[in-house]
């Protein structure tokens, strides 16, 4: 009985595990590609993905100045001008690596 409440215990963990929310983490995103060696993170409970994306006119989000990538707890969305940049902050729990920066948005052109 012992081995079957084990093997329980066990299973529950691993679903958990693959229910969770797996998102990109990059701590700097420049010229194209992420300057670190671009990451994973695991979702905790009230976290989601998170997405900044910097870019300025002509450019646009799909090829952005900067951006970077992270799990964020209390994560809130928001679009705004820094100077000559717009700034794209986009939180998402859609699928798996919904914040990978070089994924489309369709927010913006």
């Amino acid at each position: 009985m012992r081995n079957v409440q084990e093997l329980g215990i066990i299973l529950l963990l691993c679903m958990q595990t693959a229910l969770a929310l797996m998102c990109r983490e990059c701590k700097s995103y420049s010229h194209h590609k992420c300057v670190h060696e671009m990451g994973t993170c695991t979702a905790k409970d009230g976290e989601s993905c998170l997405l900044v994306k910097l870019w300025i006119p002509p450019q646009n989000a799909y090829m952005p100045t900067d951006a970077y990538s992270r799990c964020q707890k209390n994560c809130t969305m928001d679009d705004y001008y820094y100077g000559d940049y717009i700034v794209m902050v986009k939180c998402c729990d859609d699928f798996d690596f919904c914040n990978d920066i070089i994924v489309p948005s369709e927010d913006y052109p």
